[in-house]
């Protein structure tokens, strides 16, 4: 009966094959080890198992150069050289490099694990209007999504500002102050400005209790804002808007201040004694702003 149990485990495994060539690479090692002992042998197309609907990082050949599997997409582990075949190779427009443990280009001295990277490095445009981190990038999408999407163009897409983070309403005492801030995705790069409504003028003006500050990021190709009153006076109540322009249109969006008298704050309807000193609208997202990488540096408007 030995020679049974034999059998079934091949026939077992050659019913498995074509299902696990549609694994990720990172399920498919096993597999590849096992078929390094096999060899190639001639090819017949007749026994490749259906290629994929889709795949993200396109089509490429098996190790024997006769069926078609999906390619490792970018940040995928690799195989980086002829002389094994584990993880299987890369997609269309990617190449395997070995990365240490922070996630960049090994020079030697460790055997880190080898990640898919694309050729093509830089921002690119889609025909969608939307910019994407590199062709490759968009290479996933449009796989992914199975759309007509192309390549526009190197480089961002041009865009009127757009805003990702809005000013929020805002309630301090008098002699406190408080801090709103804005950002804005555009190309090219937006001018910023504070106004408050009322008055046509931008801040801060000849204000000495009114500062603003603009810089570059924290991601590329936008730009963020902020407006600091100090010392506030029941005066300086009202709907402050942040004002986004560059060549190709305008954005704005607004918030409100709420001036109290020192020493109390309404709750539930009740006036009560409050010992805060400030409020900032930025509270929320410092933590993203802390991990973001601020690659674009300071902006001059």
């Amino acid at each position: 009966m030995a020679w049974f149990g034999v059998l079934v485990c091949v026939v077992g495994l050659d019913l498995y094959l074509p299902l696990s060539l549609g694994s990720p690479p990172q399920h498919r090692g096993w597999l590849r080890l096992w078929e390094e002992g096999e060899g190639c042998g001639a090819c017949e197309e007749r026994r490749c198992p259906p290629a994929p609907p889709s795949c993200p990082a396109g089509w490429v050949q098996d190790r024997c150069g006769c069926c078609e599997q999906c390619g490792n997409a970018e940040g995928q582990p690799c195989d980086p050289d002829g002389a094994q075949y584990f993880y299987g190779p890369c997609g269309e427009g990617l190449y395997c490099q070995r990365m240490d443990q922070r996630g960049h280009g090994a020079h030697g001295g460790h055997d880190p694990e080898p990640k898919c990277v694309c050729l093509s490095q830089g921002l690119t445009c889609g025909s969608d209007g939307r910019t994407y981190h590199n062709l490759c990038h968009l290479r996933e999408v449009a796989n992914q999504e199975d759309t007509t999407l192309r390549l526009a163009g190197q480089g961002p897409c041009y865009s009127p500002p757009q805003m990702t983070r809005m000013p929020r309403d805002l309630e301090n005492h008098t002699g406190n102050y408080i801090i709103f801030s804005c950002e804005v995705s555009a190309y090219p790069l937006p001018q910023l400005n504070w106004k408050k409504e009322g008055n046509e003028n931008f801040l801060p003006g000849d204000d000495p209790h009114v500062s603003v500050q603009s810089r570059g990021g924290p991601q590329r190709y936008t730009v963020s804002t902020w407006l600091q009153i100090e010392g506030l006076r029941l005066s300086d109540a009202g709907v402050y808007a942040c004002v986004s322009r560059n060549a190709l249109g305008e954005a704005s969006a607004s918030a409100r201040l709420t001036v109290l008298r020192q020493g109390m704050r309404e709750f539930d309807g009740n006036w009560e004694e409050d010992h805060h000193h400030y409020y900032d609208d930025t509270e929320e997202t410092k933590n993203d702003s802390e991990n973001s990488d601020p690659e674009s540096g300071d902006y001059q408007g």
